[in-house]
């Protein structure tokens, strides 16, 4: 299957120097060994139900409105040039909305930010070098996620090559659904993939994401062929993803891949349940529960029962 390439930011066009993040955060100690720094890239090629960043998803930049800090002043409507922001609700049109960012700059209560900003290579290294002693004493190190890193591939390429030079290690958390010489060249750059896999079933991996798992796990198998540790990584959303039959098929596939080292499973929680009424979306599980910590378990052991080594995340 032909997999579309990232349609082109306003800001760039797959730049080497210069990419679009929405998150940078230090001192994270579950994306990879040790303590690390995360890369949030912008643009995602899913568009999971359950997602917890959905200020992710698109490349381009975008405002977000925070109604709880919002004052009412009504600034950000007069300083809109095109209407998009309702006097009535304060809300965005997006379709209107030219990205001028002129309500952000204006809002005195900070209920309207920017989700996503322009950063060059240097810049991001600037932040990096900043924790190398952590890094050293933990054996941690830098991890690429978003959003999917191979949508900007250029830009995640050139930052992973520099880490490298400095002896940092290196990693990315994908989802798999990617050009594969767009994966293949940022492999060449990695000491460690995290890969992501939904489901195992073709339809319901539609249905839950929006795109075929083919490439997925194609990608997956070839990621298997090179000397570079894998984490496969499972969301452990209930009634979605859960199915003992689902995490069985997990673990008979990933014993096929020579290079997985552990399988770590990601319970579900509504910590971004927030982020979609920001974006003035809706939140298709408002009604699911995270699982308990006795369902988490039982489906670490179906995978023990394979002979793999398996992380359940708090």
């Amino acid at each position: 299957m032909d997999i579309p390439h990232a349609k082109g930011s306003k800001q760039l066009r797959n730049s080497r120097n210069a990419g679009v993040i929405f998150d940078l955060q230090r001192y994270s100690i579950h994306d990879g060994p040790g303590i690390r720094t995360l890369v949030f890239m912008k643009g995602c090629p899913l568009r999971c139900l359950w997602c917890d960043n959905p200020e992710s998803q698109n490349l381009d930049n975008e405002i977000i409105y925070i109604e709880t800090n919002c004052i009412k002043c009504g600034r950000c409507v007069v300083a809109c040039r095109t209407g998009a922001i309702s006097p009535s609700t304060l809300r965005i049109t997006n379709k209107m909305c030219t990205n001028c960012w002129a309500c952000s700059q204006i809002c005195p209560a900070d209920a309207r930010r920017v989700a996503g900003r322009q950063v060059t290579v240097h810049q991001v290294l600037g932040e990096i070098e900043k924790d190398r002693l952590f890094y050293r004493a933990s054996g941690g190190g830098v991890t690429v996620g978003g959003g999917e890193p191979t949508m900007q591939c250029e830009f995640v390429t050139s930052l992973l090559t520099e880490c490298q030079r400095r002896n940092i290690h290196t990693a990315i958390e994908t989802c798999g659904y990617a050009r594969w010489s767009r994966l293949e060249r940022i492999l060449q750059h990695l000491d460690l993939v995290l890969f992501d896999i939904k489901s195992m079933d073709p339809e319901e991996h539609v249905r839950l994401t929006g795109v075929s798992n083919e490439p997925v796990l194609r990608n997956a198998r070839r990621i298997a062929s090179y000397a570079i540790p894998v984490i496969i990584r499972v969301p452990i959303i209930p009634g979605y993803t859960d199915s003992q039959s689902n995490i069985e098929s997990i673990a008979k596939f990933a014993t096929g891949l020579r290079t997985v080292t552990q399988i770590e499973l990601l319970p579900y929680h509504q910590l971004g349940e927030r982020k979609y009424e920001w974006l003035g979306r809706e939140y298709p599980l408002r009604r699911v529960e995270p699982p308990t910590q006795e369902h988490m378990e039982s489906l670490g052991e179906i995978i023990m029962q394979h002979g793999l080594s398996v992380r359940i995340r708090n």
